[in-house]
């Protein structure tokens, strides 16, 4: 609508840009392999479980 935030633009593009800088610098794994989530429906899916990853330097 007319009345969004000014910043709202300028918000996403430092989104993505930060979670590019961390995906192109980490490797994320799954911190177990045999963890299941347990999503939750919501106005946004999410997991009641939480998300266990491992972050890793990537070599370069």
């Amino acid at each position: 609508g007319p009345r969004i935030c000014i910043g709202q633009k300028f918000a996403m593009l430092e989104m993505k840009c930060t979670l590019s800088k961390i995906l192109r610098n980490f490797e994320l794994r799954p911190a177990t392999p045999k963890h299941t989530l347990k999503l939750t429906p919501e106005a946004v899916l999410k997991s009641s479980n939480g998300v266990r990853i491992q972050v890793r330097p990537r070599k370069l």
